[in-house]
């Protein structure tokens, strides 16, 4: 009878919304959310079904940026049909138009949250294309013997977690890890980093930075500084680490010979020590067998 159940229930919502539903195994389905295609619950469904309730193995969301953080979102998703499922009565229709409305919710705030993060970075971006400009100003004046000896100089690295340099064909590649709580401290912190004369001169100063904030609010952002792809990267890895509240800073020095594909290994080998050794990776919680 719960076969039957099950493929009543699935062919009626393949009805409402053509193909949204994707039959793995006789148990196994995946469903798309209505009206967010990039959203996908996988649900495994018991023989019993709608007598025992189904379990969601997995929800597959397909941007690190607008969906920041996956694990808080199949929490949610797992809290709705905890709350739907009533022993006996078929829950996949609610459940979805429940899931359907969490991720309009989660979407809109994330939206108004992200615009404020833009304009922050926008003025980071600004900051930082007035001290390139600076360099080689700067640049000169140390060779000329410019800079006042007279004041005393402050090593603003010293509370960063820093990785081995990586020397590769004359290019060197250092990370920088710092724990920070809102946007405006991950900005201030890079700004105050770019202050060391010798992480100002380097050829790139890429960062990657995720933040979890009140009411699990979820900021993430990256910039390459003119190494094509490698903040995105940075980002990508502290997703899959589920590294949070955290920037990191990886600063290349380049010598001159071009190194290939081996200057993102580099990067991220120095990003992934960073944030080991500062601690700011989560363990992702097991999956229950069912």
């Amino acid at each position: 009878m719960g076969r039957e159940e099950l493929k009543e229930e699935i062919d009626a919502i393949e009805a409402i919304f053509p193909e949204s539903v994707e039959q793995i195994t006789s148990e196994i389905y995946n469903f798309t959310v209505p009206d967010h295609a990039e959203v996908t619950v996988q649900m495994s469904f018991p023989t019993e079904y709608p007598e025992e309730p189904p379990s969601i193995i997995q929800v597959i969301t397909g941007d690190i940026r607008k969906f920041p953080d996956n694990s808080y979102i199949e929490q949610r998703v797992n809290s709705i049909l905890s709350n739907l499922f009533n022993t006996g009565d078929v829950v996949i229709f609610e459940f979805l138009g429940e899931v359907e409305q969490f991720i309009e919710d989660y979407e809109r705030q994330h939206e108004e949250e992200t615009k404020k993060l833009s304009e922050q970075m926008e003025k980071l971006r600004l900051e930082q294309a007035k001290r390139k400009q600076m360099k080689l100003q700067d640049i000169k004046r140390a060779s000329d013997g410019a800079e006042s000896a007279s004041v005393p100089s402050v090593d603003v690295t010293a509370d960063w977690i820093q990785s081995e340099p990586i020397h590769d064909r004359g290019s060197t590649f250092i990370a920088y890890a710092k724990e920070v709580h809102s946007v405006a401290e991950a900005i201030e912190n890079f700004e105050l980093l770019l202050t060391d004369r010798k992480i100002a001169r380097a050829s790139h100063n890429m960062n990657a930075w995720r933040i979890k904030g009140e009411k699990n609010i979820t900021f993430s952002d990256c910039d390459d500084d003119g190494e094509t792809a490698a903040g995105s990267r940075m980002l990508h890895l502290l997703t899959i680490m589920n590294a949070w509240n955290v920037i990191v800073v990886v600063s290349r020095w380049f010598g001159g010979t071009h190194i290939g594909p081996d200057r993102f290994k580099h990067i991220n080998s120095t990003t992934r020590e960073v944030i080991i050794k500062g601690g700011f990776h989560e363990e992702e919680p097991t999956p229950k067998k069912k």
